[in-house]
């Protein structure tokens, strides 16, 4: 454990019990239905509406689900929103940027159905082209340069030039004996193939289709019910597809399936795959991510993580994984109570095991959609937010690894359901609702964002002269402290430190510090804006060694 050195009985019984739970949540917990979609009619549109039901779960609910955290964005940031749009019956559910980060497509939805193409100069489309008023969501992918824009609509596979609203394919489904629907899909980096799902209730089909063919070039089924996700790794050698119940790991030129596997208790999202596809990732409405390596013939558990359970299971609602397979982060919806929620963004390092190196929380709702930028610099998140629109729900970080405190956020009206990065990271684009997903209504918007990516370092300090003859992590001063103190540590040997903060329930709160170092001592600040009076420990990690403090926050 992380914390062996802590002093004090108590604290090592609540991380002793953590840990337990963490490993033994799978048998301890049983699984109810809880996500489930009906059908209304909006007017006059048929549309699939998704039911949150908590699941009630036979933990004690002792552990604190919702701490005092709200980080305190970093202003000196530049990022900015460039523009953004307002549809006044469509909703945005799907859209993408191209690598290059200079044109975005997004798939209106519901009432008025439609593909907007656009530049980032203002919030006037490129050019847009009607769909089919018949069906329900409208999926999207973009290649690096936009030379070829994908999209999945009601019976159809079609495929566009950036530069005009004529496709120049469009594949029927109906074609086919057992047609499906339009579904997710995703594009190589180059556009020279595309994987799409077309979904039913039964066994779904994944199609593989070559840019310049007439037809598709292969089909998998895949049991499970409707595809929820189609991802292809960075160097566009495989797919991971998943529906509510299974994975599939496939050739992405071939549709050869390389794995596949069940996915416990359910999920309505794209799983996560690395940029050469070894490290794979799943999750699903318990709670739990499993991380998963290729060993030369099948994906092996690395480990996983429980989501913290009270008097329901918590979910984790999306995921993603850097594109060099280092880190992965998680958005999760808790239930506070049956009609009070939060949502936090997990961020783990895959070498460091199942603890998150760093945790943003108080969201106020779940975080609907999650992505790293290609380059690895940037992590995107975005949440349905409060009710009363009271807080940001869109937010930006420094994501290798970061620290937990966006760079930048910004408040889009309603909920935002989806969002994008380019490769460099420079430009987001979000799309969603115009009124809060909770709440029956129509409408979207779409926002896209410069992402400053010159980040401030997460600084340390270096204290010219000492060269110190031992590790250590000194009592910070002032203590108590309100809201700033200073932490000084010593390194006696060159080599990799992380500083990190804890509250007194065992959660990660910050980390300060997370880099390699050269001999000598150094000094570094820990702001506690935000945080509620109380016992916060800070500790040091440095090969083998662990050095702790306790520190009084008191407001």
């Amino acid at each position: 454990m992380l914390l062996n050195k802590l002093i004090g009985g108590d604290l090592k019984k609540i991380f002793f019990l953590f840990f337990f739970l963490s490993i033994f949540s799978v048998s301890l917990f049983s699984q109810t239905a809880g996500r489930y979609s009906i059908n209304k009619y909006i007017n006059g549109v048929n549309s699939d509406m998704i039911i949150t039901v908590p699941e009630s779960c036979n933990g004690n609910g002792s552990y604190n689900q919702n701490p005092p955290f709200i980080p305190s964005p970093d202003y000196s940031n530049s990022s900015y929103v460039r523009w953004n749009l307002s549809e006044a019956t469509g909703i945005g559910n799907d859209i993408a940027v191209s690598g290059n980060g200079l044109i975005s497509a997004n798939g209106w939805s519901l009432n008025n159905q439609h593909l907007d193409v656009y530049g980032n100069a203002n919030n006037t489309p490129l050019w847009q082209y009607g769909l089919y008023p018949s069906g329900y969501r409208n999926y999207v992918a973009v290649s690096d340069t936009g030379g070829l824009i994908a999209v999945g609509a009601y019976k159809n596979i079609l495929f566009f030039d950036k530069g005009s609203n004529t496709p120049f394919f469009n594949f029927d489904l109906t074609t086919m004996g057992d047609t499906g629907t339009a579904s997710f899909l995703d594009v190589t980096s180059n556009g020279s193939f595309v994987v799409a799902g077309a979904s039913r209730s039964d066994s779904s089909k994944i199609l593989g289709f070559a840019k310049g063919s007439s037809t598709y070039s292969w089909r998998v089924y895949i049991p499970g019910g409707q595809i929820y996700g189609v991802r292809i790794s960075g160097n566009d050698s495989l797919v991971i597809v998943s529906t509510y119940s299974n994975y599939m790991v496939l050739n992405t030129f071939t549709g050869v399936v390389r794995a596949q596997g069940t996915i416990s208790y359910g999920t309505q999202c794209a799983q996560g795959i690395s940029g050469n596809g070894n490290i794979i990732a799943t999750v699903n409405y318990h709670g739990q991510v499993r991380v998963m390596q290729w060993n030369g013939s099948a994906y092996a558990q690395l480990w996983q993580y429980q989501e913290p359970t009270g008097t329901y299971y918590n979910w984790i609602n999306c995921i993603d994984i850097s594109n060099d397979g280092n880190y992965i982060a998680a958005g999760t919806l808790n239930f506070l109570s049956s009609s009070t929620y939060d949502g936090k963004v997990r961020f783990f390092k895959v070498s460091n095991g199942n603890t998150p190196i760093w945790s943003y929380q108080n969201t106020s709702d779940e975080i609907s959609a999650i992505c790293f930028s290609k380059n690895g610099k940037v992590l995107a998140a975005v949440s349905y937010g409060p009710m009363d629109y009271s807080k940001d729900n869109i937010f930006v970080f420094q994501a290798n690894p970061g620290n937990g405190i966006p760079v930048f956020t910004t408040k889009s009206p309603g909920s935002p359901f989806a969002c994008s990065l380019s490769d460099d990271g420079t430009t987001l684009v979000t799309a969603g609702k115009a009124v809060h997903a909770r709440i029956m209504g129509s409408g979207g918007n779409v926002y896209n964002i410069f992402v400053d990516t010159n980040f401030t370092p997460s600084g340390i300090i270096n204290i010219p002269g000492v060269i110190p003859a031992d590790y250590s992590l000194h009592q910070n001063y002032p203590n108590p402290f309100n809201p700033v103190t200073k932490i000084k540590f010593d390194v006696p040997v060159s080599g990799s430190v992380r500083i990190v903060i804890y509250n007194s329930a065992g959660e990660l709160i910050r980390t300060l510090f997370d880099g390699y170092v050269n001999r000598g001592s150094y000094e570094t600040y820990f702001d506690g804006s935000g945080l509620g009076s109380g016992i916060y420990y800070s500790v040091m990690v440095s090969g083998n060694r662990r050095e702790v403090i306790k520190m009084a926050l008191i407001k």
